[in-house]
């Protein structure tokens, strides 16, 4: 009775033995893909946009990286957790840390940050581009003459002007009164009218009456202030045009030696700069770096060509007109990459869909290629 009972039971353990053996592996993966990767992430036009302002809840990031990785993960049949970070050494210390799975922005590969983090196959090849101001980029001297005038004489400056005018005018009229000279007519209206064209054209030529005295010494002084003012306003627009030429010359990396180039201090192209021996004006950020270009603070900004060219299309667009020019010469050229924590298991899966991204089919672009198309036009 015992054997009997015992057999019927062992078998039924065996049984569900087998069972729980083969349904374990499948079950374990299904949880696994349930878990979402956590991907780091930092701002980074084209490559990864969102509201800051907004929580992180919020948030709906848009750009190349991330449409990019959005078809990795569907392809892997992950669900992505954004992590948010400020700058690019701050994604590589999470990923260095293992706080995200990966981290992808527009982070370049180097042979410095392999040593703490592992690198995806490239992503992205790109280089470092010169941005220049559009609006001194004309070699016209009148267009630079017109610029340079409209900065000297302000609101401020001309309300001076024509307070000084003024005040010489009438000053001029009444020692002609006293004086009976009778240079100018009579009447208050048409007196004071002649004078003030007397004003005005003695600034720059010594066309006036024979006077002496007081009347004498008004028509001097006046005739001085005219040409210390011209004076002025010469070797302001002599510098602009100088300074034109100078930035003019800026076609490629090769002029960059001795010149004020703007840089974010964080990023690669300041060590690169350094050596060529470039004057760097460290940034804190490209939006820095191009208020200094803007305020011809500096008189180039050197940063990865994409994003340089994104942001001027994005400014010249909004103010209908050349603010800032990219110049189209490449150099030092860097590949961008998904930064993984050493000895990640994600790696080679990751890096064959990135290869299968870039193939074609027939005569249709690849994926890779038509996210180029869609957020860095050329």
């Amino acid at each position: 009775m015992y054997k009997l009972f015992t057999r019927p039971a062992s078998f039924f353990l065996f049984f569900c033995a087998l069972l729980t053996l083969f349904t374990l592996p499948s079950t374990a993966k299904e949880s696994l893909q349930d878990i979402p990767l956590k991907v780091g992430i930092k701002p980074s036009e084209p490559w990864v946009m969102y509201n800051k302002s907004l929580p992180e809840s919020e948030r709906k990031p848009i750009g190349f990286s991330i449409d990019l990785w959005n078809e990795i993960a569907k392809s892997l049949g992950r669900k992505t957790e954004w992590v948010y970070h400020q700058t690019t050494p701050d994604v590589i210390d999470s990923a260095h840390k293992e706080t995200v799975d990966l981290g992808i922005a527009a982070i370049t590969v180097s042979s410095e940050r392999e040593k703490r983090v592992d690198f995806s196959n490239s992503m992205y090849e790109t280089g470092l581009q010169i941005m220049v101001s559009g609006e001194n980029s004309s070699s016209n001297p009148l267009s630079v003459l017109a610029n340079e005038l409209k900065k000297l004489l302000s609101w401020t400056v001309l309300s001076w002007l024509m307070v000084m005018l003024l005040i010489s005018s009438h000053l001029r009229l009444l020692v002609d009164r006293v004086s009976k000279d009778n240079f100018f007519p009579q009447g208050y209206f048409r007196g004071i009218y002649e004078v003030l064209w007397w004003g005005i054209t003695m600034l720059v030529t010594w066309e006036t009456p024979q006077s002496k005295g007081l009347a004498r010494a008004i028509d001097l002084s006046w005739h001085l202030i005219g040409l210390i003012a011209m004076s002025i306003m010469t070797a302001v627009v002599t510098a602009a045009l100088t300074s034109q030429a100078i930035v003019g010359n800026i076609q490629s990396e090769k002029d960059l030696p001795g010149k004020r180039v703007a840089a974010v201090a964080t990023d690669a192209p300041r060590k690169y700069l350094e050596r060529i021996g470039a004057d760097v004006v460290a940034v804190k950020s490209i939006e820095e770096g191009m208020k200094l270009l803007r305020e011809d603070k500096v008189e180039a900004l050197v940063h990865d060509g994409p994003r340089l060219s994104y942001l001027a299309g994005k400014i010249n667009k909004a103010e209908k007109k050349t603010i800032f020019l990219v110049l189209p010469a490449i150099f030092n050229a860097q590949n961008y990459g998904i930064v993984f924590p050493q000895n990640s298991v994600l790696r080679e899966s990751i890096n064959k869909t990135l290869l299968k991204l870039r193939e074609t089919t027939g005569l249709e672009d690849s994926f890779h290629e038509e996210l180029r198309k869609k957020w860095i036009p050329k």
